[in-house]
């Protein structure tokens, strides 16, 4: 993500050689020691190195948590001193890196469940299809029993995954429903959706979509939501080192 990476080099810091400790300057610091505990215990930790006392944000948890990285707590404030600058420089640094991990995790997260339901899903249909050539009819739920999809949390971030991965409704567990073949002559439908979803069928006209080109499409969504969301941050935090009162 190149574009994550670029700060507002042309920043010229005047030198400051003093502090004023007022009672509003006080009751700042104590705002943002409380502002500091709360953004530890919701993920974002924070450490001294490397911002001449002006904490840090880091992000050592990104692939556990499975959240989205939040912005550094430095962008809520105005950014006057030159230590306080580099702190925050430092905090979004890590940040783009957090966004950066936070792909790479998802992208192999969803891999690993594609993978797997790209077995699972057409060997619970020829589960079916051996069912079928005892009898031409009847319910194969016991032999063949229905899939439980796994659940992917990053969705909410990007579009292009369907409803349960897409996995045909034949296939997997619908709550109290069963849609599971119940005679021979049905298999064809179920047999459709199947190779929709494995990518050797079209897309079925029960609503059947590869998993393949969920994935594609999916991760290239991500993609862009996570670059967009850094460029925003990059664009307040260029916005607070000018001084500017309102960044939004």
């Amino acid at each position: 993500m190149s574009s994550m990476k670029h700060f507002n080099k042309g920043y010229v810091w005047a030198d400051l050689n003093f502090i004023v400790i007022s009672p509003l300057l006080y009751r700042f610091k104590r705002l943002l020691v409380l502002f500091v505990i709360l953004i530890t215990l919701t993920g974002c930790a924070t450490s001294g190195g490397g911002g001449g006392g002006w904490p840090v944000s880091s992000y050592p948890q990104v692939c556990a948590s499975g959240l989205i990285p939040s912005e550094p707590f430095c962008m809520i404030s105005e950014i006057k001193y030159r230590d306080q600058f580099q702190a925050c420089r430092q905090s979004l640094s890590n940040f783009t890196s957090a966004l950066d991990q936070y792909y790479r995790c998802s992208e192999e997260k969803l891999k690993l469940i594609f993978d797997q339901l790209l077995v699972s899903v057409p060997a619970k249909y020829n589960c079916y299809e051996e069912f079928f050539k005892e009898s031409k009819e009847g319910d194969p739920s016991n032999a063949c029993p229905p899939i439980d999809v796994p659940r992917y949390m990053g969705s909410i971030e990007a579009s292009g995954l369907e409803y349960d991965l897409g996995v045909p409704r034949c296939i997997r567990k619908t709550g109290h429903d069963n849609f599971t073949p119940k005679k021979y002559n049905e298999l064809w439908i179920c047999r459709s959706q199947v190779e929709a979803f494995t990518g050797k069928g079209s897309r079925s006209f029960l609503g059947a979509s590869s998993a393949q080109g969920q994935y594609d499409t999916f991760i290239k969504n991500l993609r862009r939501a996570l670059d967009e969301k850094a460029e925003e941050v990059i664009r307040k935090f260029n916005c607070r080192a000018e001084g500017n009162d309102y960044c939004f």
